[in-house]
């Protein structure tokens, strides 16, 4: 299919050309020279033959064609290769699509030099020089300029592929990014709490003896931050289940009463705010790592004086945290997860900013964050740019009001000369004509009301004499500037529907002005014509007109639902690709939500029951306790990016042969194949499963999976220890956190029974 594309062109512009010359002086038996013959047909054949390969390297066909090109137009009669000479266009279009801007200038300045080189050779008189040079550079313009309109179109495809491939990408790796993220939350929740009870419990025995008071506080404290953290748990499980929970002060006075929390932990915290009001997920990165890096001075240098800002600066929201030496033994070295830092660094790249942290000289230690202002922040500057006109506008501007001039120069023994302050007045006015061009993709009505009233000036210069008849015939040249306006309304006009009252519109405004300027001027009917006679010839005269806009709008309007489809179709493949990214993250919440319940909750439940009851050891030893679990909950959910995504219910089928491979027998039965589930459903299905299976019996077991209308059933006989005990808690909280239920007997048989629609 490539190579047709590649010369079809080629073969059509060849046999044209044979055609036209000599073909159709032959078939009317003109005598023709055979050095002429033989130079035409070798200059075709060299040209199209290098046009053909145009598409691989157009720079090289080129200097195929232009000495091609040179020999065959000085070999043969002037006009004889009309067909052929468009080769060198063609192949200036494959460079500006195909190379960069510096090439195809240099081949476009380049071309330019040959044709005036050229030129010299093939026009004698000066005038008529000029004005095919003049066409010349205009033609060559607008070839270059809509290669790189061509250019930058599929640029845009490209990067839409690449946008949908990034949407692929993260569809696929969602579960996995939101463990990560929830990660990030469950360390920052659990870690700030429970790592102030274990500094504050430690400080109270390691001062009992000098300050028993001491004590009653820290049990106090413990009982208070116990129930917090709890709290702070729910609200975690509500949010990953989806419930939207109520917004709360501003950035800078969450930030001022987290440091007078850790103030009343004995650390001395300032802080120093000057950034204006900021909310949404950049607030949240910056609260969070204000918390990370205040619970981690709190944890490695107590006592230590630490100072918070918060401020803005060159667009950008700063965050510092800088903490010098301890001034106490540490308390809670060690019971860190290891990843406060990584975290940290994960929630500014995630907000699109950057952060570093390192020790100073003074034996402290300093994070600094940089955050944009707004998620779209960092998208807007980078797509900031000068927007000036392009080439292909340029070059479309510079075509329509040059080819009026250039139809006075070239002299026609029919018309007379036209004046030099003449052709500078018709210059001036072809070129208002066309200037508002430069702005037709931005503002299409807007342009062609523009171009529509400089066309109404003709008639005034007709009634005043301005211009001879042969400028003011020049004049109606400038038509080409409202065809061009009339497919910018067509092809970028709003609203759509209603694009095609251009059509009418200038075919009614030209048919009125050539009446009128005809008129004026006493070419029609070389006599007065009444008001009432003008106003008749207007319907008419309107027909030719009409006959050339339609088919332009149709062209403008046919690209325009191409173009439009190929984006519509690009956004929806990105769309449905993300609502499968957030379908499988919401999956992965309600999973971990479950796992939060399960776990980390009785652990908090355990520090505050045992702080009520006034039992400091205990505290001490179910918060390190705590503390620890979290430790083991963050490795599970911190996994590797590569690793492959969660296992579904199509993968229990391979559990089952994994476990009889390895001695255990375990059977599947499933009576029907397995419909399409909600990524929620199919995940926590295989994770029912292995978790039933896994939890300690050797003996035989059964699984059945029967697939319903509105439901999923799963049975699994001979896993007594999942029907009781920590194992049978956690499979229920699962369940129940995606709307499913749980039942169990005495003989260790389990039925599960989950939701299979959305």
């Amino acid at each position: 299919m490539v190579v047709l594309r590649s010369w079809l062109l080629p073969a059509l512009l060849a046999a044209g050309q044979a055609a036209l010359w000599p073909g159709i002086p032959l078939l009317l038996g003109r005598p023709l020279d055979r050095v002429e013959v033989a130079g035409a047909l070798a200059a075709t054949v060299l040209a199209t033959v290098a046009l053909g390969w145009r598409r691989r390297s157009p720079v090289a066909a080129l200097a195929v064609i232009i000495p091609a090109l040179t020999l065959g137009l000085i070999a043969t009669p002037r006009d004889a290769l009309l067909v052929l000479i468009f080769t060198d266009v063609i192949a200036l279009y494959s460079v500006g699509v195909r190379r960069p801007a510096r090439v195809t200038f240099a081949v476009t300045v380049t071309l330019i030099a040959w044709q005036a080189a050229v030129g010299i050779l093939l026009y004698h008189d000066v005038r008529e020089y000029f004005g095919n040079v003049v066409i010349t550079v205009v033609v060559y313009l607008l070839a270059a300029g809509l290669g790189r309109s061509r250019r930058r179109w599929r640029a845009a495809r490209r990067e839409a592929a690449d946008r949908l491939a990034r949407a692929e990408t993260d569809r696929r790796q969602a579960s996995v990014q939101e463990r990560q993220r929830l990660a990030r939350e469950l360390h920052d929740v659990s870690a700030h709490h429970l790592t102030s009870i274990v500094v504050t419990a430690t400080a109270a025995q390691r001062l009992a003896g000098r300050r028993p008071e001491l004590a009653a506080e820290a049990l106090e404290f413990a009982a208070r931050t116990g129930r917090e953290t709890q709290s702070a748990l729910h609200r975690l499980v509500a949010v990953m289940r989806g419930v939207e929970l109520e917004g709360g002060s501003g950035l800078g006075a969450r930030i001022e009463e987290l440091a007078a929390g850790f103030a009343a932990l004995g650390q001395p915290v300032t802080t120093r705010v000057s950034a204006a009001p900021i909310t949404g997920p950049v607030a949240e990165a910056a609260y969070g790592i204000a918390r990370e890096a205040l619970t981690n001075a709190l944890r490695h240098a107590p006592g230590g004086a630490v100072e918070v800002t918060l401020g803005q600066r060159d667009g950008l929201l700063e965050v510092v945290v800088a903490n010098s030496a301890a001034s106490a033994p540490g308390a809670a070295g060690g019971l860190g997860s290891g990843s406060g830092i990584d975290g940290m660094r994960e929630r500014a790249e995630s907000a699109g900013g950057t952060l570093e942290a390192g020790p100073q000289p003074d034996g402290g230690w300093r994070v600094r964050a940089l955050l944009p202002e707004s998620i779209t922040s960092t998208m807007d500057r980078s797509l900031r740019r000068t927007r000036g006109p392009r080439l292909a506008d340029i070059a479309v501007a510079l075509a329509a009001g040059v080819l009026p001039v250039a139809l006075m120069l070239i002299p026609d023994p029919t018309m007379p000369r036209v004046g030099a302050s003449a052709a500078a007045l018709a210059t001036m006015l072809a070129a208002a004509h066309a200037l508002p061009l430069l702005w037709r993709r931005r503002a299409p009505w807007p342009v062609l009301g523009a171009v529509l009233a400089t066309t109404a000036l003709w008639p005034l210069v007709a009634a005043l004499e301005l211009l001879p008849a042969t400028a003011t015939a020049a004049l109606f040249a400038g038509i080409g500037s409202d065809l061009v306006a009339v497919y910018a309304v067509a092809a970028r006009g709003r609203p759509r529907h209603l694009t095609w009252l251009c059509v009418p519109l200038v075919g009614g405004v030209h048919a009125a002005v050539t009446v009128l300027t005809y008129a004026l001027d006493g070419w029609l009917l070389e006599q007065p014509i009444s008001p009432g006679l003008m106003v008749i010839l207007i319907a008419p005269t309107a027909v030719p007109f009409l006959a050339v806009i339609v088919p332009v709008w149709t062209a403008g309007f046919m690209v325009r639902l191409r173009r439009d489809g190929v984006v519509s179709r690009e956004r929806r493949a990105v769309a449905a690709s993300t609502a499968g990214a957030v379908e499988l993250a919401y999956a992965e919440r309600l999973r971990i939500a479950a796992g939060l319940r399960a776990a980390v909750l009785r652990h908090a439940a355990q520090v505050t029951a045992a702080a009520e009851g006034g039992r400091l050891d205990e505290v001490l030893d179910s918060a390190r306790a705590a503390l620890a679990a979290m430790r083991d909950l963050l490795g599970d959910l911190r996994v590797d990016p590569e690793r492959a995504p969660q296992p579904t219910a199509a993968a229990i089928d391979a559990l089952c042969r994994e476990l009889s491979a390895a001695g255990r027998r375990v059977e599947l039965h499933s009576p029907t194949p397995a419909p399409a589930l909600p990524p929620a459903v199919d995940v926590s299905a295989y994770r029912v499963v292995e978790t039933a299976l896994g939890a300690g019996d050797a003996g035989p077991a059964r699984v059945t999976l029967g697939y319903g209308p509105a439901d999923l059933r799963i049975t699994v006989t001979g896993v007594p220890s999942a029907t009781a005990g920590p194992v049978a808690a956690g499979l229920r909280a699962r369940v129940a956190a995606i709307g499913g239920r749980m039942t169990v007997d005495q003989t260790g048989t389990m039925d599960v029974w989950l939701p299979s629609r959305s």
